[in-house]
């Protein structure tokens, strides 16, 4: 008797993370449709980081490559008629609790019975000795189930890119908001470095201008799209 068991995750979503597609959601409103010129100052949107961190420098490129695809043009100083400030950071993770049922079986049948069968006459003398098998059929037969608990961490990542009409000598808060654009994205990794220029790919259409709702992208990290941007964006770091 053969006896296995077959393990089916019941939490939706967990793949293998090779071909996992990470889903990006863009939401981006405009409030200034009329603007003059595209000529800006990038700034830091997070008071506890400056431009001059490397993280900070390294995922900026990303979105500025964006916008300069889109018409943009990063200035030198704070004479620029615009301003946008850029954030970005990762959610505590959240752990989720989740069962894995197990279906056990066993096998049954399946034996071969040999049997010999043996005719003799009337003085008892054998005539003929004949010998036949018999196998019964085997079947796959329910015997329980197991159930188990694990647990599963996502995190939320996120960036934020608004874009303000700057004023000499005003507060962020006091000027005007161009535009704003938030992209966000769920899952079990909070590795920015890996992240960053898949929501910069996913979200390069609607940033800047108006996704009219919240838009969401699916996108492999091995997409040629996202290799090719990669590719682009660190040559022209170089």
């Amino acid at each position: 008797m053969r006896t296995y068991t077959l393990v089916f995750l019941s939490v939706f979503g967990l793949t293998a993370c090779g071909s996992q597609s990470i889903k990006v959601s863009v939401d981006s409103i405009v409030g200034k449709k009329d603007i003059s010129s595209k000529q800006y100052t990038w700034l830091s949107g997070m008071r506890e980081t400056s431009r001059n961190d490397l993280y900070f420098r390294e995922f900026s490129r990303y979105f500025q490559t964006v916008l300069h695809d889109h018409g943009y043009q990063q200035g030198t100083g704070k004479d620029t008629p615009v301003v946008i400030y850029f954030s970005y950071g990762v959610s505590p993770g959240r752990t989720t609790k989740y069962t894995t049922t197990t279906p056990i079986y066993e096998w049954e049948g399946g034996d071969t019975i040999v049997y010999t069968e043996t005719k003799k006459d009337k003085k008892g003398k054998t005539t003929s000795t004949v010998t036949s098998t018999v196998t019964t059929p085997a079947r796959q037969r329910l015997v329980g189930m197991s159930v188990g608990a694990r647990r599963y961490t996502v995190f939320t990542r996120f960036v934020t890119l608004e874009a303000k009409r700057y004023q000499a000598g005003g507060k962020s808060k006091d000027m005007q908001t161009l535009w704003k654009t938030r992209i966000t994205s769920t899952g079990s990794s909070n590795d920015l470095r890996a992240l960053m220029p898949i929501m910069a790919t996913a979200s390069a259409p609607y940033i800047g201008v108006d996704s009219g709702e919240t838009q969401v992208v699916k996108m492999k990290k091995n997409d040629p799209r996202v290799i090719e941007f990669k590719q682009r964006v660190r040559g022209m770091a170089e």
